[in-house]
C-alpha cells in the first residue's frame, strides 16, 4: 500500500531524483506508442503554435521541436523537476526562443485566448483536478479550427495497477467525449488502439 501511494505521488508530480532517473525514462519508454500516435494525429506544420500539457520526460516534445521549425512551442507540467529536466535537455531550443517550458496546472493556463493552433496531451488527464475546467482552458487557448489531440491508457488496464487507487481519476471513452462536448469541442473522434503493453485511446477534437 505504501509503495503504491509513493508511486502514484511520483507519477503525478515527480521529485528531483526520482523524476530525472526513474520517472522520465520510464514515461519515455512505456508511453512511446501513445506519444507517437499523438504526434501523427497532430499533423504538425512548420508554422504551428503548439501547447503540450504534461510533457513529462519530453518524448513527444523531442519530436515536436524537430518539426515546428518556424512556429511556437510551449509545454506545461505540474512537476518543477520535470520542467528543470526538460529545460536542460532542450536547452538549445529554450535559449533560441523556440521553446517555452513552464510549471503550471492544466486548469489554469496563463495564455491569451486563441494562442495555439494545436494542443496535445498524453496520459496526463488522470492527474488533472478538474477535467472539465482543463478542457475548457484548452478550448479557450485554441484558435478557431484548432485541434486537440489526447492519448490516454484505457481505464480497464489502469484499474489493475495498485497505484491507480491513490488519487488518479480514470475515464472511459464516452465520459471524455461528453466532457469535450460540454465545453464546446466539435468533430470529436476516438480510436481504441493497442501497443505491446496495453490498449489506449486517441482522442481528437476541433474548436
Amino acid at each position: 500500500m505504501a509503495l503504491s501511494k509513493f508511486l502514484a505521488r511520483e507519477l503525478g508530480n515527480p521529485s528531483v531524483v526520482m523524476g530525472r532517473f526513474f520517472v522520465a525514462p520510464m514515461w519515455n519508454k512505456r508511453n512511446a506508442a501513445l506519444n507517437n500516435t499523438a504526434f501523427e494525429h497532430l499533423d504538425l506544420q512548420p508554422h504551428d503554435r503548439v501547447l503540450e500539457v504534461g510533457f513529462g520526460g519530453g518524448y513527444l516534445m523531442n519530436r515536436v521541436v524537430k518539426t515546428v521549425t518556424e512556429g511556437m512551442i510551449v509545454g506545461i507540467d505540474v512537476s518543477p523537476s520535470m520542467v528543470r529536466h526538460c529545460s536542460r535537455r532542450f536547452r538549445h531550443f529554450v535559449q533560441s526562443g523556440r521553446l517555452d517550458l513552464r510549471c503550471s496546472q492544466a486548469e489554469s493556463l496563463t495564455f491569451p485566448d486563441k494562442q495555439f493552433s494545436k494542443v496535445c496531451t498524453v496520459n496526463s488527464i488522470f492527474y488533472w483536478h478538474n477535467v472539465q475546467s482543463a478542457f475548457s482552458e484548452q478550448l479557450r487557448v485554441l484558435v478557431d479550427g484548432g485541434r486537440l489531440v489526447l492519448c490516454m491508457t484505457c481505464k480497464e488496464y489502469l484499474e489493475e495497477k495498485g497505484f491507480s487507487k491513490h488519487g488518479l481519476h480514470l475515464y472511459q471513452a464516452p465520459e471524455v467525449e461528453a466532457l469535450l462536448q460540454e465545453v464546446g469541442f466539435r468533430d470529436i473522434h476516438i480510436s481504441r488502439l493497442r501497443d505491446s503493453m496495453r490498449e489506449y485511446l486517441c482522442v481528437t477534437a476541433v474548436r
